[in-house]
């Protein structure tokens, strides 16, 4: 072996005993701060290896096979399903590119950000839908597991290890940001990129002469459309991408890696659901068919997915419930997690046992509430400074006490836009439902995500001769420092001060501290 081997080696092995360490830092400090209450800094980044190790777990698994069979069931042929999928995906993209780069220029949480766009009223109803829709998933997600291990083994008591689940859940997160990636990334990555594509190659390979034709069923196009953006959707785009790098295109290649493996598992759950002859035991039959029978196998496969998938639900809603009550004195970060994993065992219990067609109600309910939110502090912080020459400081996390009341016309742009999505899917509570027959009103998130932010920049247009810092929820904090200026800077850079019209920038004006 020549030197230049030896070095090589040599070389390697540090880097991975430094990346040890890095990891090892980056769990300790997590355990103690997650940022949950202020803004990530330049060097907590993370690398784009990252993102893709832990957007793949969030993109795949037995529950996104679920998606294939209710497509399926609607009577869609593989082709269509196909299409369907990748359709609603690129819809979801489009806002999450947005939200990711609202988060990873401000480094701020979702729920964070709202508390200087929305004020304290408008930051409180956004923090509770925040807070609240996650937890359906997480309730979804438990339930799933529930009925894999009773059809597994046919354990029996499916509610009451539904509830238990879903607290138990919580566990990774008491770890914050490198507890759940870390998780996704070393342990379940591999496993489900390697099963599905044994999976799908085997359905083609062995019977793709059984794979052709449309099942019976009457699923509306638009409808599968939007089952799709709801189970893509987390909403919360910006406390993920905090971490990332504060660039626009940064995490379209996550995205994409992404996608394949959310269109496979949609492909191998519509493939089973054929084979078997219909999704009800479509499940045991995956097992038999690409795990060799061996339930044990399956047992860990998707244990560990659906722990994965609600890692990402769980955060959603810890950091909801952060920016509530984390400033409280003496408040720590676990404390939440505790009250969130009992409101999560609540969700296992009545999505599952309590409302019919749950899956669709909670899929829906958070693709048209949180987005929305995220569309106008979008449109107030990447456009507004163009349009309108009012720019809002995104630099600092305002204190409760500093915060203004309400940003009424995004709190209006909001409710109406949510109020829209509601009647339009029909997921209103009984005989709340206007209208509760097709849900066919096209792509209805996507509806919703334009209401709102065309009628936040329109409100700001006709009200802006107004005072604006009061009007528009500015915090007090900010009322020394001017909202008009031809300067923009990007506080994720350092505050590097920018020219006016750059795309994306939108913080004006940086405190001398």
């Amino acid at each position: 072996m020549s030197d230049t081997h030896v070095h090589e080696i040599a070389t390697d092995v540090d880097d991975f005993r430094e990346d040890l360490a890095f990891e090892r830092r980056e769990l300790e400090a997590s355990i103690e701060h997650d940022y949950s209450t202020t803004i990530v800094p330049l060097d907590h980044r993370r690398p784009m290896w990252h993102f893709m190790g832990l957007w793949t777990t969030f993109v795949a698994g037995f529950s996104y096979m679920v998606l294939g069979f209710e497509i399926y069931g609607g009577g869609f042929s593989l082709a269509k399903t196909v299409f369907v999928t990748i359709l609603g995906y690129a819809i979801y993209v489009a806002y999450a590119m947005v939200g990711s780069y609202l988060g990873s220029r401000t480094g701020q949480t979702h729920a964070l950000l709202t508390r200087s766009v929305f004020g304290r009223l408008g930051s409180g109803i956004v923090s509770l839908f925040v807070l609240i829709a996650p937890l359906g998933w997480v309730g979804f997600q438990a339930g799933l597991l529930a009925q894999l291990w009773h059809g597994f083994y046919g354990w029996g008591h499916v509610e009451a290890i539904t509830i238990v689940l879903a607290a138990v859940m919580i566990l990774n997160n008491l770890f914050g940001f490198t507890g759940i990636s870390v998780f996704a990334r070393y342990l379940v990555t591999p496993i489900l990129i390697v099963w599905c594509i044994y999976m799908v190659a085997k359905g083609f390979i062995a019977d793709g002469g059984n794979l052709g034709g449309s099942p019976a069923g009457s699923l509306p196009f638009w409808v599968a459309v939007v089952a799709v953006i709801g189970f893509s959707m987390w909403g919360n785009e910006p406390d993920f991408w905090r971490y990332g790098r504060p660039r626009f295109a940064w995490p379209l290649p996550t995205y994409a890696f992404a996608l394949v493996w959310f269109l496979l598992f949609t492909m191998a759950g519509w493939m089973m659901a054929k084979l078997a002859g219909g999704p009800d035991n479509a499940f045991n039959f995956s097992v038999h068919y690409s795990l060799f029978g061996v339930f044990f196998l399956a047992f860990i496969i998707a244990t560990i997915g659906q722990f994965a998938i609600n890692d990402g639900n769980y955060y959603e809603s810890v950091n909801a419930g952060q920016n509530l009550i984390g400033n409280v004195p003496g408040w720590r970060r676990i404390y939440t997690c505790l009250i969130v994993a009992a409101g999560g065992a609540l969700a296992g219990y009545l999505v599952n046992y309590k409302f019919v067609n749950g899956w669709f109600d909670v899929a829906t309910f958070l693709a048209i509430t949180v987005p929305c939110a995220t569309t106008i502090m979008a449109v107030d912080h990447f456009l507004l400074p163009r349009w309108f020459r009012i720019s809002r400081p995104l630099d600092a996390v305002p204190a409760w006490e500093q915060t203004r009341l309400a940003n009424w016309p995004a709190i209006v742009a909001l409710l109406v836009a949510v109020g829209y999505g509601a009647i339009a899917s029909a997921i209103l509570p009984g005989s709340l439902n206007v209208y509760d027959s097709a849900r066919n009103w096209g792509p209805i998130p996507l509806e919703c995500w334009l209401i709102a932010g065309v009628l936040y920049a329109g409100l700001v247009a006709v009200s802006r001769t107004a005072d604006v810092r009061e009007l528009l929820g500015f915090p007090h904090s900010l009322d020394n420092r001017p909202f008009e200026s031809d300067a923009v800077i990007d506080v994720a850079r350092g505050g590097t001060p920018l020219p006016a019209g750059i795309a994306g920038a939108a913080v004006m004006e940086p405190t001398d501290s």
